[in-house]
């Protein structure tokens, strides 16, 4: 049986000798979740005033702009405002096969100017998400980091005994290392939460990777002879057929995302949300043939296996995007006492290491230098 004293050694390793990839993993983390609204502040296309609901969006009327301003790119989707103060966003290709993207009102389809496909939100997520490496490597790599962080959780609980009456102890003032441990035990108790949601959801994106992936069942259907044929963009007045006729086949149907073809033999999908919970907008969906606007086939989340519920549940549980701004807030501050968690463990690392008595004044320079 491992004895404290080796759970304490355990612990400190695992922090100290990935620090700085689990800071900057945190970090990023911590930033990917409101890394829309970083855009919002920073782009002001993106901003909508008066605050407009999402069940007032005229996709019509967006389609219909966004063909008119540059009837030659190709759109590739159509997204709705994430909040009632965003613009909708249509995402573009150009002659050069690159993607960008472009604002739009999302009640009159005014346009509102462009922004680029690498923005603050793409940078949060690929650095966090697979560190900007080869997403196989990138994403092993990271996932692997959550196992660790998820074994310095269960060490520091097994370390500090009976660690659930410390959530309202006042870290003492005594010495520099007294202060700065009870602090971390202090952000580790209150972000203990967050941390085994994120290391769990990460365990599950390393599993899918590597052959645990959930399988949704395909409907097989007949296209239109020219979808097969070629990627078709739908004509105005076969989208705004698409989307009316989707309250008939999916009721209470808040559409999210709506992708057009880009090869041939591909419909148009359109996604949203329906009141299922813990599912991302993918997992409810109704596809048309793009030239006829005719039904194909139809997806709801509820009514999927228990697997493929698991894996639709992954991203807003990692994100904390179940509950809009609200949900979001809340992991962003706990992200922040998490980052800080690892911080303020390799600054204990290196008091530590320093072996000065609790009464004497701690050089930070020492620190640095022994750890």
């Amino acid at each position: 049986m491992i004895d404290r004293k080796k759970w304490h050694k355990w612990h400190s390793l695992a922090g100290i000798k990935f620090s700085i990839l689990i800071c900057f993993i945190l970090v990023t983390g911590t930033f990917a979740v409101v890394s829309h609204e970083i855009d919002w502040l920073t782009n002001a296309s993106q901003r909508v005033w008066p605050q407009v609901t999402n069940d007032k969006v005229n996709w019509p009327a967006i389609y219909s702009s966004a063909i008119k301003i540059n009837p030659i790119d190709p759109v590739i989707s159509l997204h709705a405002p994430l909040d009632p103060w965003f613009a909708a966003q249509v995402l573009r290709r150009n002659a050069k096969g690159d993607r960008y993207r472009q604002f739009f009102h999302p009640v009159s389809g005014r346009y509102q100017g462009d922004g680029r496909w690498y923005n603050w939100q793409r940078f949060f997520r690929m650095s966090h998400r697979h560190l900007m490496l080869p997403t196989l490597y990138g994403i092993t790599l990271v996932c692997c980091l959550g196992l660790v962080m998820f074994v310095s959780m269960i060490s520091g609980m097994v370390i500090y005994p009976k660690w659930w009456r410390g959530f309202f102890r006042k870290p003492r003032t005594g010495s520099c290392k007294a202060f700065w441990n009870d602090v971390h035990r202090l952000f580790g108790l209150w972000s203990s939460w967050l941390l085994l949601v994120v290391c769990l959801t990460g365990i599950w994106y390393l599993l899918e990777l590597w052959g645990l992936r959930a399988h949704v069942p395909q409907e097989h259907y007949q296209l239109s002879p020219q979808a097969e044929a070629e990627a078709v963009r739908p004509s105005a007045a076969a989208f705004t057929d698409i989307i009316s006729r989707v309250p008939q086949y999916h009721t209470n149907l808040a559409i999210k995302r709506i992708r057009l073809p880009e090869r041939p033999g591909e419909s148009v999908i359109v996604e949203g949300q329906d009141g299922t919970k813990l599912v991302r907008d993918r997992a409810n969906n109704v596809e048309f043939d793009p030239v006829s606007a005719q039904y194909l086939a139809r997806r709801y989340a509820s009514g999927q296996s228990f697997h493929v519920r698991i894996s639709e549940a992954a991203d807003p549980l990692h994100f904390g995007t179940f509950a809009g701004i609200y949900s979001k807030a809340v992991y962003f501050f706990f992200g922040v006492l998490l980052s800080a968690l690892a911080i303020s463990g390799t600054y204990l690392y290196g008091l530590r290491h320093t072996r000065v008595h609790r009464t004497i004044p701690v050089e930070g320079s020492k620190v640095w230098r022994s750890s």
